[in-house]
């Protein structure tokens, strides 16, 4: 589960799920109460129970960590993650990385480079909703290919809780003749980079945005190989 907390990457795994101790900067085991506000870098906290995992949640959703990343693995996978989804409004949505032979098509909305997205309609399937939106927030004519992956990342609406769920996918555009912004969702730029450019434009984005792009990057590797 790739979840982003006010912006701070949060990872949970399963206890059996293989990892290289070399990637962490730190390894904590849980024991009691967290304090988020000494640990840095890449961070595992280890053998986490639920009621912990709510105390941590609590903490990041008031204030932001700029420079951790946390992989929880907690004593109970599923136990964890239904604890910490319940304290949340689920809400799904779907988007895109648009091909043109070698560039894609980024949208520049909020004061930061994207991908287009948007929430499901109802009884909407994710693919219908991630070529749907695609198309309606840029003016193109796309086709879908693979699955990227999935993120979900918490907000706050009218004092409610909602954690979105993100599936993102590969997509050929077909036309870019009408290749506009979509102006009432905010969205000032709609345009093609190349890989290059793409990476340095998302140096300053979303760090959900970084891991579709990252992924999207790696998906391409395995495909050409």
């Amino acid at each position: 589960m790739n979840l982003f907390i006010n912006d701070t990457p949060v990872k949970f795994i399963h206890r059996e799920e293989p990892f290289d101790t070399s990637q962490f900067d730190m390894m904590v085991q849980a024991n009691g109460l967290i304090d988020l506000n000494v640990l840095r870098g890449n961070v595992l906290i280890d053998d986490v129970e639920a009621p912990q995992v709510r105390q941590m949640i609590a903490q990041l959703v008031e204030e932001p960590f700029k420079n951790v990343r946390f992989v929880i693995r907690p004593h109970n996978y599923d136990e964890a993650k239904a604890d910490f989804m319940s304290l949340f409004k689920v809400v799904d949505a779907a988007g895109g990385v648009v091909e043109k032979g070698k560039k894609v098509l980024l949208i520049y909305r909020l004061g930061k480079w994207d991908f287009p997205k948007g929430k499901l309609d109802k009884k909407e399937n994710f693919k219908t909703a991630a070529v749907r939106e695609v198309e309606e927030e840029t003016g193109l004519k796309v086709a879908l290919k693979e699955k990227i992956g999935t993120t979900w990342h918490t907000y706050t609406f009218r004092k409610k809780r909602i954690l979105k769920r993100t599936k993102w996918y590969r997509m050929e555009c077909l036309n870019d003749v009408n290749l506009a912004p979509q102006a009432e969702e905010k969205i000032e730029k709609a345009e093609w980079f190349t890989r290059k450019k793409a990476s340095k434009a998302f140096g300053d984005t979303y760090n959900s945005i970084k891991f579709v792009w990252e992924t999207y990057v790696n998906l391409n590797e395995k495909i050409s190989q």
